[in-house]
């Protein structure tokens, strides 16, 4: 027992207890308010979050009971079952090199030079072929109303397509081995297919066996004495439009021979300066058109071999006292045309 009642309790000096002694607090106050808002609210919060996990974890055991988990989706789908595929191609062939036109069939025929065939006819109506090679194609050529096309490639093959049925499919094919193949030329309703070289030689090949047929036309019985150099490639032949029998002959170096198929000789040579890319005949088959590297233009008469009938420069300069134009850049393709008037 204190020697004196709590109530009477000595005090220091200016009301405060001394020291050691216990400090009485109003009662349910344990600190200061700050303090106990703290307390309270912290364990509200973490209350809370109890409860829900606890929730949470016994709804998904009711719904998945530990011996009945979530089946798994087995995948059936495997990469043999998904095949790409092109279902339609718009737009002109890329890199197109070669043309054809069939005139009463009314189909193009465009070449490329990856190897690709595409055939336009009516619109909405066009097929694409491709050959295995890949080799550019050099040349087209159709046989009128047969349904039937050559192409020539960069790889010195020709093949012969069948465009009669459903899938245009190659026929046969013939490969050059020794002479690399430049040009080529089938007349309208023909078999024979002339296929000039780089060496400038021409074969004929048959079309319905797509066979040499033996008949070659050498480069130097073609110029014979006309020129002491080889003429270079084959770059054009055309059969005269009124005598299948006589073949125009073009060489690169700017000769250009007719030659007589059934005499198997040159009936006339004609020789320019400047080299030659494309020969045209004039529907009468008297006169011919020949286009030049240096942008000229020369008309030459069938009989007359010793000198064009007239030179003509379209696009170069033309200079005073008679001189000869500026040579301006080459005219890769010429045709020979005739208005209704009759003026070509």
């Amino acid at each position: 027992t204190p020697p004196f009642p709590r109530s009477k309790l000595p005090s220091a000096p200016g009301g405060l207890p001394r020291p050691g002694t216990p400090c009485a607090s109003p009662p349910g106050l344990r600190g200061s308010p700050s303090e106990t808002m703290r307390k309270f609210n912290i364990r509200k919060v973490l209350d809370g979050l109890t409860a829900g996990s606890s929730s949470a974890s016994q709804q998904q055991q009711q719904q998945h009971p530990p011996g009945n988990r979530e089946p798994e989706i087995q995948e059936t789908l495997q990469s043999e079952h998904f095949q790409l595929c092109k279902t339609v191609r718009h737009g002109f062939p890329y890199q197109p090199s070669a043309l054809a036109f069939d005139p009463v069939q009314k189909i193009l025929a465009v070449g490329t030079q990856t190897g690709a065939l595409r055939l336009f006819g009516r619109p909405g109506v066009e097929c694409y072929c491709q050959h295995d090679s890949g080799a550019a194609v050099i040349q087209l050529q159709f046989l009128i109303n047969e349904g039937a096309l050559v192409s020539a490639l960069a790889d010195d093959t020709l093949h012969l397509w069948n465009l009669r049925q459903k899938r245009p499919a190659i026929l046969h094919s013939l490969k050059f081995c020794r002479e690399r193949v430049t040009f080529c030329h089938l007349p309208f309703q023909s078999k024979w297919l002339y296929v000039g070289t780089e060496r400038g030689n021409i074969h004929i090949v048959n079309v319905e066996s797509f066979t040499l047929s033996g008949y070659v036309i050498m480069w130097n019985k073609a110029i014979e004495l006309s020129s002491k150099s080889h003429p270079g490639p084959v770059v054009h032949i055309s059969d005269n439009p009124m005598d299948e029998g006589k073949l125009l002959i073009g060489f690169e170096s700017g000769t250009v021979v007719l030659w007589d198929l059934k005499s198997k000789k040159a009936d006339y040579r004609y020789t320019y300066d400047e080299a030659i890319h494309s020969v045209a005949w004039h529907h009468e088959g008297k006169q011919f058109i020949c286009s030049h590297s240096d942008g000229t233009l020369t008309i030459w008469n069938v009989r007359s071999p010793a000198k064009p009938v007239q030179t003509i420069t379209p696009h170069g300069k033309q200079l005073k006292d008679g001189k000869k134009p500026e040579p301006c850049k080459p005219i890769l393709k010429v045709e020979f045309k005739t208005t209704r008037s009759g003026v070509c």
